[in-house]
Parts: C-alpha cells; sequence; structure tokens
C-alpha cells in the first residue's frame, strides 16, 4: 500500500463526492427548500440523509442491480417522482400561508432528515451513480486494499456533506433578505420539484 495511491483514491472519492452535493435533483431542491423555510436547523440534518440512505443504495448498485429486473430504475423513478410532487405540495402548503418566517426550530429536524432519507432513497441518481462511476471505482479500490476503498468513501462523504452543509448554510442565511425574497425562492423551489417530478414519472413511464 503506497500513500500515493491512498491520496489518489481520496481525491477521487472527494471529487465525485462534491459533484454529486452540487448536481441538482429533488433532494438538493428539498435541502434548500428545508434551509429557506426553517432556517440552519431544519436544512443541515437533511445533508446527513445520504448517510442513512446510500449504504442499500450502494450494495443494490454494486453487487445487486445486473440482477435485477430491467424494470427496477422505472419502479424507483415512478416512487420518486410521487414523492417530489408530495414535497413539492407540503412546500406549497406553507407558502400559501405567506406569514412570516418561522424561528429556526430544531423540533422538526428529525422530520426533515427523515424525508431527506426517502428523497434521496426514491431517486434513480444515486443508483445511477454508483453503477456507472463511483461503484467501478470503489470496486477496484477494495481489491487492491481495505484502506483504499474507505479512503475513497471517506473522500466521497466527507465532502459531499460538508457541500451540502455548505449550500443549507447559504440558503438559511437567506433568510436575512426578508419573507418577500424567501417566498420568492420557496415558489421557485416548488415549481423545480414539479419539474423534477414529471421528469422522473416520464422516465418511469416510458423509460
Amino acid at each position: 500500500m503506497t500513500d500515493a495511491s491512498f491520496l489518489s483514491y481520496f481525491i477521487q472519492g472527494a471529487a465525485l463526492g462534491f459533484a454529486a452535493a452540487i448536481t441538482p435533483g429533488p433532494f438538493q431542491t428539498y435541502l434548500i427548500s428545508e434551509s429557506l423555510s426553517g432556517g440552519w436547523r431544519r436544512g443541515a440534518p437533511v445533508a446527513f440523509a445520504p448517510l442513512l440512505s446510500d449504504l442499500p443504495i450502494i450494495l443494490l448498485s454494486v453487487f445487486l442491480l445486473n440482477q435485477l429486473p430491467e424494470n427496477f430504475l422505472r419502479v424507483i423513478s415512478l416512487a420518486g417522482g410521487a414523492f417530489a410532487l408530495y414535497l413539492a405540495w407540503r412546500l406549497w402548503l406553507r407558502w400559501r400561508k405567506g406569514a412570516d418566517l418561522p424561528k429556526e426550530d430544531s423540533s422538526s429536524s428529525q422530520g426533515s432528515l427523515r424525508r431527506g432519507v426517502i428523497a434521496n432513497f426514491l431517486t434513480p441518481g444515486p443508483y445511477l451513480f454508483w453503477v456507472l462511476v463511483s461503484g467501478p471505482i470503489l470496486l477496484a479500490a477494495l481489491r487492491q486494499s481495505f484502506a483504499f476503498g474507505a479512503a475513497f468513501l471517506f473522500g466521497f462523504y466527507g465532502v459531499m456533506i460538508l457541500s451540502l452543509l455548505g449550500i443549507a448554510l447559504v440558503f438559511s442565511q437567506a433568510r436575512r433578505l426578508g419573507p418577500r425574497v424567501v417566498h420568492i425562492l420557496l415558489l421557485l423551489s416548488i415549481i423545480i420539484l414539479v419539474i423534477f417530478a414529471g421528469v422522473l414519472l416520464t422516465q418511469g413511464i416510458f423509460g
């Protein structure tokens, strides 16, 4: 085992983790909407959702996906599209109230985290990402050394979660711009969620 190889896998994981964090999707949109409407204390827990949802995704993608029916991803797309519509509907109800922004409250952070886990789990993106990009690199690293695989995963999740926390922080600070600006941003989040839902449902129906 060489330090150069260890560092190489860590850097590869970090680069891919950053790319995964900033790639637009239903999960990122939900993170932004929670940070806008509930502040840092409600947005930050969502950033840790991949740690809870990705283990079964990695196992399915790397070891089992080739043995699953071809329609598996279509089912995931349909479920993800329906859940994205549910998130948009919840956000729409919150937006319609048009009241002053609620104070930051950590009491609902558990619910935010739970919905974040579901949003990430019911999106085809992570499955495809691990099958086509991250999975082959992880397997190659593990074949050489368990430490190399650990370096890749540490780089990936360390940078991804830090990046997601950064997104949550930026948009939680946007609350200082006032209710009108935040309500506009929330409406934009609703529209984006509906668009993603349409894309996922279309993929699920037509392949």
